[in-house]
């Protein structure tokens, strides 16, 4: 949505006269607005490709166009923009086809004291959609940050569920098990590639976890496939799991081989 007090409306109508009824009804209501109106499919066309707008506005029929045309159109070429047909043939089952394919709302013209209000939602929506794209934008660069971080201190995190066996690792888990990340990690994967010297004691660190719940911290060897040994610290605690779904561990895995060695 525009920053600023003024909303940049796009209008989809081929009367002069219902567009500057439309624009009269929304500043006696208190929105400012720029409205710029087009009736043809290459003027909305081009409109939709010059962008800056806030809201699109459209009839249903017009003499070389239509309004399902109209949305498809804006859809594809500008999706965060709300869609509010306007219109006084829009019939009950085209106006359900409508809302189906992505309108907002549809208004009749006999009833534009309900324009506003629909308006004011397509405004409030749209914040909070600005807002929810923003905290995704940031959640992915957290999530960037922090593989990152993990390839750089060979320190991969992992969840296990008792109940279910479920196990969940990141991709620098996988990485330093040197298994593909296509697979579902088991705890039977997990004593595969355990070192056979090692392999009693981390099951009995595990059946211990398991039956009294306390968190663990222990270090020992993984063999690789090319005969090569890897040394591991491994530490994990419970924490809340979702209702229902039995107790939980989170912990972290790290590759400490090169301190290790020296």
């Amino acid at each position: 949505m525009n920053d600023g007090t003024t909303l940049r409306i796009l209008l989809l109508e081929d009367d002069p006269r219902d567009a500057e009824l439309i624009e009269d009804l929304l500043s006696i209501e208190g929105l400012a607005c720029e409205l710029a109106r087009v009736e043809a499919r290459t003027e909305f066309l081009a409109a939709l490709d010059a962008g800056n707008i806030d809201l699109i506005l459209a009839d249903y029929t017009l003499p070389s166009f239509d309004g399902i045309s109209a949305l498809k159109l804006a859809l594809e070429k500008r999706p965060d923009v709300p869609f509010i047909f306007v219109s006084g043939t829009l019939g009950e089952e085209v106006a359900i086809e409508a809302l189906k394919i992505g309108a907002l709302d549809y208004i009749l013209k006999t009833r534009l004291s309900r324009l506003v209000p629909s308006v004011h939602r397509a405004l409030r929506e749209g914040r909070e959609r600005t807002e929810r794209k923003r905290a995704e934008r940031a959640l992915r660069r957290s999530e960037s940050y922090l593989a990152e971080a993990q390839v750089l201190s060979r320190t991969g995190s992992f969840g296990w569920t008792v109940s279910t066996g479920q196990i969940y690792w990141s991709d620098e888990t996988f990485r330093i098990f040197g298994i593909d990340r296509t697979l579902t990690p088991t705890l039977d994967l997990v004593m595969e590639r355990t070192h056979p010297a090692d392999r009693a004691m981390v099951r009995q660190v595990i059946d211990h976890t398991s039956i009294e719940g306390d968190g663990f911290d222990f270090k020992h060897r993984l063999l690789m496939p090319d005969g090569s040994v890897k040394y591991l610290h491994v530490v994990g605690h419970s924490a809340p799991g979702e209702e229902g779904g039995g107790k939980l561990f989170v912990g972290a895995v790290t590759d400490i081989s090169e301190s290790k060695r020296a």
